[in-house]
């Protein structure tokens, strides 16, 4: 019998800064989409400019990841993977799955020159540890989204899902945004 992951400590990852590193930047949330060129802008020119020597992103870096093949024909999904791929040529950079883009895959993040962080991850930096989440696991008083959550962290579904057509895929991330929208107090 399988333990229940609702229930179930998760595995803590751990990620060990080496002394090279005197400043480490976090970022999360940007939900970076077509629509808003001047958040990605901003990001862009932040990416570009930043002296840190490691940028870690904890998350909804994208406003929704349905799947790597999406980034193949997006020509503003494109972008990002360039500014990540140019950021990684000279700073460590890495990536941790939120609630909108936890469906970005290991074949995208290679790609990039980005390394996948665990939601949680333990950062020892110095002396100082760090513990990184996301944070979306610990919206407790939300039943129904960890509900889907329970799912759609499943191997299984997630296989299922990435199999769909990508015009599908879409489709089905816009209803769900739509829902959680109307579902607002």
């Amino acid at each position: 019998m399988s333990a229940d992951p609702r229930t179930t400590p998760p595995t803590i990852g751990r990620l060990t800064a080496p002394a090279a590193w005197h400043t480490v930047d976090l970022i999360s949330d940007l939900h970076l989409q077509a629509s808003e060129q001047a958040t990605f802008e901003a990001w862009r020119s932040y990416m570009a400019n930043t002296p840190a020597q490691a940028v870690l992103i904890l998350g909804d870096l994208f406003e929704v990841w349905v799947g790597d093949d999406a980034a193949v024909q997006d020509p503003f999904l494109q972008r990002c993977a360039e500014v990540l791929r140019q950021t990684a040529q000279r700073a460590h950079v890495a990536f941790m799955p939120g609630n909108r883009d936890f469906l970005v895959g290991p074949d995208f993040l290679s790609a990039c020159g980005v390394q996948p962080l665990t939601d949680p991850t333990l950062l020892t930096l110095g002396q100082q540890r760090i513990l990184l989440s996301h944070g979306d696991a610990l919206c407790l008083d939300d039943k129904p989204y960890q509900a889907f959550r329970l799912q759609a962290r499943n191997p299984q579904w997630q296989h299922a899902f990435l199999a769909k057509p990508l015009a599908e895929r879409q489709e089905f991330a816009r209803n769900l945004r739509a829902l959680s929208e109307s579902q607002k107090h």
